[in-house]
């Protein structure tokens, strides 16, 4: 199966609705044209119609090169905050698939495993010295100076429907919200590290490769992006048609 054989994405999933559909619809579907995956007319309807696969809090659906549509269901499973990081190598892919959630996925689950096995919750990729992504969530630090940043797009990472869903409430609260390249540097003198995703939802980083980082205590961006998560998933729900 190549890089551009299917596109996917993966939302929150409970009792047949799905959270922030429209905004997952939008990613996947910009993905697919760069991909040159044809995107259905009738998308919307397939979906509804699809069969539901498998049991679990995560619904992914996925769009492949012949048209079809899958839908199936896995478990995530995260411990409270605080969580620890290992660092592990970014993915690499051709320009045009960078940055896209697509069907050559193995290395970023591969990523998530050898972090697990060092006794990590998460793993960071890492390039060139940056940060440029999670495993499957997005790291987001509060720097000194009062400024959250975020992989920058060019560091080859996935754009993160999460961090697009909570950067009102960060902005709202006094936080200014950047992009810029995740240095060893910046991230050491983080008064704050998170991660934030679909799965993880918001949490807290204690460490990365065993080294303190923070202040050891959740801060203004955690309880914000935490309230805005809670409160915003609420009102995120959306059924989903199909059989399971």
């Amino acid at each position: 199966m190549g890089e551009d054989s299917s596109v996917f994405t993966t939302l929150r999933w409970q009792e047949g609705h799905v959270a922030w559909l429209p905004e997952h619809l939008t990613r996947l579907q910009n993905h697919a044209e760069r991909l040159g995956i044809a995107w259905p007319d009738d998308f919307i309807q397939q979906l509804h119609a699809s069969p539901i696969q498998g049991v679990g809090n995560l619904c992914r659906i996925q769009l492949g090169q012949n048209g079809v549509i899958s839908v199936t269901l896995r478990h995530s499973h995260y411990g409270p905050s605080p969580l620890t990081a290992a660092s592990q190598a970014a993915p690499r892919f051709s320009e045009q698939v960078q940055g896209t959630k697509h069907g050559e996925w193995d290395d970023y689950h591969e990523a998530r495993k050898q972090s697990i096995d060092k006794g990590a919750d998460i793993g960071l990729l890492v390039h060139d010295g940056v940060v440029v992504d999670g495993d499957r969530c997005t790291p987001i630090l509060l720097d000194v100076d009062g400024v959250a940043f975020a992989p920058a797009p060019e560091g080859g990472g996935v754009e993160s429907v999460t961090v697009r869903v909570l950067k009102s409430a960060i902005e709202t609260a006094g936080i200014p919200l950047r992009t810029a390249r995740l240095t060893e540097n910046l991230l050491g003198r983080a008064t704050e590290v998170i991660v934030v995703g679909t799965g993880v939802g918001v949490a807290w980083l204690s460490e990365i490769d065993g080294q303190a980082v923070g202040t050891g205590s959740p801060g203004p961006l955690f309880n914000t992006c935490q309230a805005a998560f809670v409160q915003g998933l609420a009102e995120a729900w959306t059924p989903l048609g199909g059989k399971q």
